[in-house]
């Protein structure tokens, strides 16, 4: 049975996703570099239609960002915005683990802990491809997503996924660049065992060290951004 023209579309916008995000992550498209439609349409030889929905998502993961009346451009990898960003985290993602010492319910701790058994999978198999990078930061996002949810506080959730969406970049750079060995496992997983066992000093004490690291990973990351940009 031959594809409809929706799923033909769906194909082309997730194919078109893949390449662009590629080319932000590896750095051939530059920080605050403009993207121009026609020419990207052009390269990928797709329309406009499909272009500029995977840019939409691409922007719904920070990586690009859109200007009414001038188009989009690759986000700008300003470390001091994101150490910024990264303090506030700390707050948000401290109060969450201690929140969800009171609030989670065992539910909730099931799912936390078999996030947990998935990182551990998948550290077992990962060969460091660049797919390994993008699941382990889903899974990533994905746990402290499970932790918020858990306090039942929706403010909370809300302020958590502002920050987290403002992040992305720095974060997709971090596992892909500078954590591609997942030395955040013992991290989360000290973050989960923590609120799992109701402790909240220990929860916060976890997740204050689990943003610390990401704070030291930002000069990493820097420098390393400045080596690629310089061998272009």
């Amino acid at each position: 049975m031959a594809p409809t023209k929706t799923e033909q579309r769906g194909s082309l916008r997730e194919s078109t996703y893949a390449q662009l995000k590629d080319l932000i992550l590896s750095g051939q498209l530059r920080p605050s570099e403009r993207l121009s439609e026609v020419t990207l349409a052009k390269r990928f030889g797709v329309s406009r239609t499909p272009l500029r929905e995977a840019l939409m998502k691409l922007e719904e993961e920070g990586l690009v960002v859109g200007q009414r009346n001038f188009g989009y451009t690759v986000t700008d990898l300003d470390v001091t915005k994101f150490c910024n960003l990264l303090v506030v985290r700390e707050a948000l993602d401290v109060c969450a683990a201690q929140l969800a010492c009171e609030m989670a319910s065992e539910e909730d701790l099931d799912r936390l802990r078999g996030v947990i058994l998935q990182m551990e999978e998948l550290k077992e198999t990962t060969n460091e491809a660049p797919s390994d990078a993008a699941r382990n930061l889903d899974l990533g996002l994905h746990i402290h997503r499970v932790i918020v949810e858990s306090t039942r506080n929706e403010a909370l959730v809300r302020a958590t996924d502002q920050i987290y969406q403002q992040l992305r970049l720095a974060l997709w750079l971090e596992v892909l660049w500078v954590d591609l060995e997942h030395t955040d496992l013992d991290e989360h997983r000290a973050i989960a065992d923590a609120i799992c066992a109701r402790d909240k000093e220990a929860a916060a004490i976890a997740a204050r060290a689990h943003v610390q690291s990401s704070l030291k990973n930002m000069s990493k990351l820097q420098r390393i951004w400045a080596h690629r940009r310089a061998a272009e």
